[in-house]
């Protein structure tokens, strides 16, 4: 019994001992953690009072200053406070003036009503070169026209001219065409917008247009198109330019038009020079020798239906009392497939007003032709006083070309147009 005594008082003492000797560790472990945060902290602290010592104006408070206050105000604030060696000159960053679209407009055709027609657009483009583009990646001198008196001398009487450039580069095959300007146009024109239409005749089908830039009795349009076409081909196409009004009620009316056969010698010596036209209006168009004779063409597709409206003739050789029709046949490969006439009128400048109809199939289109014959009535039969053919390229040329290629352009429009008569084989009426 004593020895199990001694031994358990003995057992006791070390649990005793183990708890005291944890408690101690940890105690020991706090402590050294707290001496380690202490050091870090003066550590910290030693680094902030440093750099505030070096860099006093990063840490001080700046003045409240308005932000009206001019960068001479500031900087006389910052040096009061004794930071005038090291402070930092702060500047508000420039103020650009904002241009409005409509005013950039305004100046760039002011400069133009005083420079005149003087800026030329490259080939590739029709865009005119404005105050948004920098000047130093233009060469004006490359697109500057200059300013003759001579050329810009405006036509006498009541003669409307056109002024345009024409070039052909023959490395890429292209014809451009540089519209100017146009010149005293009629007064009922005045108030109206000017288009004018460019078509490369006889096969292109596709026209150009240009509109006025201003309405007005000179409109400038200042705009370029270019036309792809082949070098053996120049000689054999004509530059067709139409200068039509438009009024309010957006119907078109043809004040005149340009015809300029294009010859390959012409075009090397016209490049880069300016040319004109004088316009050929219906007024003072002259008379053919036979006659002329105005029709309205319209082709609807949908409805396979070809429509013939003949109007009036003039010009014809015969006396006042003598009664002519105007004989109007469709031709398919040179064959007449339908034939119609007008009602008969009197004079040497009758008035006929009467619409004809024809079926054509669109596919035919290429293949048909219209033949229109004036006819004298006589004792022994009609009298053929001339003929014209209007219809595509395998047929026609000119002015009945170009008229035929309108009518297939213009579905919605009854194109007119007047026509001189020439000397042809008389055609059979058929049914």
């Amino acid at each position: 019994m004593p020895l199990m005594g001694y031994c358990g008082e003995f057992g006791s003492y070390d649990v005793v001992a183990a708890v005291a000797g944890g408690v101690s560790t940890g105690l020991l472990l706090l402590l050294l953690l707290a001496v380690s945060a202490y050091l870090l902290w003066v550590r910290r602290r030693r680094r902030r009072s440093q750099r505030q010592s070096w860099h006093p104006e990063i840490v001080s408070t700046p003045p409240a200053v308005p932000s009206c206050t001019s960068p001479l105000a500031l900087s006389m604030q910052t040096s009061r406070r004794g930071h005038s060696s090291r402070a930092i000159p702060f500047f508000l960053p420039p103020r650009f003036k904002s241009w409005p679209h409509a005013s950039l407009q305004e100046e760039d055709e002011e400069q133009e009503e005083e420079q005149g027609p003087t800026q030329h657009h490259a080939p590739w483009s029709s865009w005119t070169a404005g105050r948004s583009v920098p000047l130093g990646n233009l060469r004006p001198d490359l697109y500057h026209v200059p300013e003759e008196p001579s050329e810009w001398a405006p036509p006498t009487g009541g003669t409307v001219r056109l002024w345009f450039a024409v070039e052909y580069q023959q490395e890429r095959e292209q014809l451009v065409v540089s519209l100017l300007r146009a010149a005293n146009l009629p007064a009922r024109c005045h108030g109206n917008a000017t288009l004018v239409r460019l078509q490369l005749l006889p096969d292109d089908r596709r026209h150009r247009q240009a509109k006025a830039k201003r309405k007005g009795r000179d409109p400038k349009f200042n705009d370029s198109f270019i036309f792809q076409v082949s070098r053996g081909c120049v000689d054999e196409c004509t530059l067709s330019l139409s200068v039509l009004s438009v009024d309010r009620l957006k119907k078109h009316q043809l004040v005149g038009r340009v015809l300029l056969p294009l010859r390959w010698a012409e075009l090397r010596e016209a490049a880069g020079k300016i040319m004109w036209r004088d316009l050929e209006t219906e007024n003072g168009q002259p008379y053919s020798k036979h006659g002329d004779v105005q029709v309205s063409l319209n082709y609807n597709a949908q409805l396979q239906r070809l429509t013939v409206v003949v109007l009036r003739a003039r010009g014809l050789p015969l006396q006042a009392e003598a009664g002519v029709c105007v004989q109007v046949s469709l031709q398919l490969h040179m064959q007449v497939v339908r034939t119609k006439k007008t009602a008969l009128a009197r004079g040497s400048e009758p008035t006929f007003n009467e619409k004809l109809t024809f079926k054509l199939l669109p596919p035919q289109m290429d293949e048909a032709s219209l033949s229109l014959q004036v006819q004298r009535a006589s004792a022994i039969g009609p009298v053929s006083l001339g003929v014209v053919v209007i219809g595509p390229i395998m047929y026609a040329r000119g002015r009945e070309l170009e008229h035929w290629n309108d009518m297939v352009s213009k579905p919605q429009e009854l194109v007119k147009q007047w026509h001189g008569l020439g000397t042809g084989k008389t055609i059979q009426n058929s049914s």
